[in-house]
């Protein structure tokens, strides 16, 4: 019970935060430019909390539905203004005026998400060193020329002192699939450029387990099964704990990552697989359950993997941390990297090469909240971050009733030389809530599938 609210209360946090800062953007921006507003609510529906300040006698709210927010403004469209405020109406501002008020509220998302990879960066994030601890055979990372050993220096140009910071350079290019270039020092000492290419790897996987997808990982976890689940291929086909497999078909296996990559195809197909028992290879024949988890079919036998032993002297610490002055062009490219892989991949899903299982909602949205809140201060507000920026990207797509249909209303208002008419904007808003509508049941699906799952 106490995890449920904590996940709640660390949602209703965030999302009030996030809120607050994007409606502050319209209400900071209106004000500046002369423009009367009204009120400032936090939340939608009916108001628990009310407060009037300002020579304006600005409304401040907090409204009972959590999600969403708004800031109203003197509007001749919306009722009567008196003459001599006349001037201070939203819809007598000039389009450039408008189109700054529309803007500011997700360019205040973008600004939150600066200013916390600012402030991130200059206080330093501790991490494991990036040295390599298996490469799997025939994989990206071996064609490429790396080896088990060798530790990860940069990524296309960015110093990665720690895996997280790897993480964060490589995932752009990941979606992309194009080249990935890192330089890494080998056994040796040695420093070498590498060239991965990603062409092949599978956008919907590459992003949950970016290293596997390159076949190379960052803990040595052996072959050897820990647990045999009652009831499934593994235990029918003999398998035991202590087994260590060495075989899956025709591959080699001597990782366990190896295990799920080679089951993802394999599902109701028999194959071969070979265990090493007591000294000696046994040969027993498999046949995958099919499995489904987020839109995504793969083979699986019911085992899991033997803990390892790992010595804290195998894993070096490191902390990725910039001055006061780098750390601003730091937060720039981080801010962009975020921004680039969000819009890459609403581009993909759009045009289907990407799953749609991939959008999330409100309730996984709480429960990553609460997950990051639980790991300590610095991985929430890095989550607000991330949150920030999806809020500053959603909110300009050019839907209407959303900032970017205003912004391209405002676009064709410029181009005609006069504002849509009222039949188009209703027309607008009808598509714009039924787009919403659709998207927010497709994330409420998702998030209820990966509950069950």
């Amino acid at each position: 019970m106490f995890d449920v609210l904590y996940t709640i209360l660390s949602f209703l946090v965030a999302i009030g935060i996030l809120i607050a800062i994007h409606e502050f953007g319209h209400f900071w921006v209106a004000k500046k430019l002369g423009v009367k507003v009204l009120r400032f609510s936090i939340g939608m529906g009916k108001p628990i909390w009310k407060k009037t300040f300002g020579a304006d006698k600005t409304e401040f709210v907090l409204a009972a539905i959590p999600i969403g927010g708004y800031v109203s403004m003197l509007n001749e469209q919306e009722g009567e203004v008196a003459e001599e405020e006349k001037h201070r109406a939203f819809n007598r501002q000039k389009i450039w005026r408008r189109s700054l008020i529309v803007l500011a509220g997700p360019a205040f998302n973008f600004l939150l998400a600066l200013l916390i990879y600012w402030g991130i960066s200059v206080g330093g994030v501790e991490g494991t060193v990036p040295v390599i601890k298996q490469i799997e055979h025939g994989s990206i990372a071996e064609r490429a020329g790396l080896e088990r050993g060798a530790q990860i220096i940069s990524v296309q140009g960015w110093n990665t002192p720690t895996w997280d910071s790897v993480f964060q350079e490589a995932i752009p290019h990941l979606v992309d699939r194009g080249e990935l270039r890192l330089t890494a020092k080998d056994g040796s000492g040695i420093t070498r450029e590498h060239v991965l290419d990603l062409s092949t790897i599978d956008i919907n996987r590459s992003l949950k387990r970016p290293l596997d997808e390159m076949g190379m990982y960052w803990v040595e976890v052996p072959a050897v099964i820990g647990k045999v689940v009652k009831d499934t291929p593994a235990e029918k086909a003999g398998m035991l704990p202590g087994d260590r497999i060495v075989a899956m078909g025709d591959k080699k296996i001597n990782h366990w990552n190896q295990v799920s990559r080679f089951l993802v195809d394999k599902a109701k197909k028999t194959f071969p697989l070979v265990v090493e028992r007591a000294g000696q290879e046994l040969t027993l024949m498999i046949t995958p359950d099919e499995v489904e988890e987020k839109g995504i079919k793969f083979g699986r036998i019911g085992v899991a993997p033997k803990a390892p032993e790992i010595q804290e002297s195998d894993y070096k610490r490191a902390v990725n941390q910039y001055s006061v002055l780098d750390a601003i062009g730091y937060s720039i490219h981080r801010t962009w990297n975020v921004t680039y892989t969000t819009t890459h991949a609403l581009y993909l899903m759009v045009t289907m090469e990407m799953s749609l299982t991939n959008i999330s909602g409100p309730v996984n949205i709480a429960v990553v909240a609460g997950k990051s809140a639980s790991i300590g201060i610095t991985q929430y507000i890095l989550f607000l971050a991330l949150v920030s920026i999806s809020l500053g990207i959603l909110n300009l797509l050019p839907i209407p009733i959303l900032d970017g249909g205003h912004l391209l209303y405002y676009l064709i208002e410029a181009v005609k030389g006069s504002p849509v008419s009222d039949f188009v904007e209703a027309i607008g808003q009808r598509i714009g809530i039924m787009l919403l509508v659709m998207l927010m049941l497709l994330a409420f699906y998702n998030d209820i599938v990966r509950l069950a799952t």
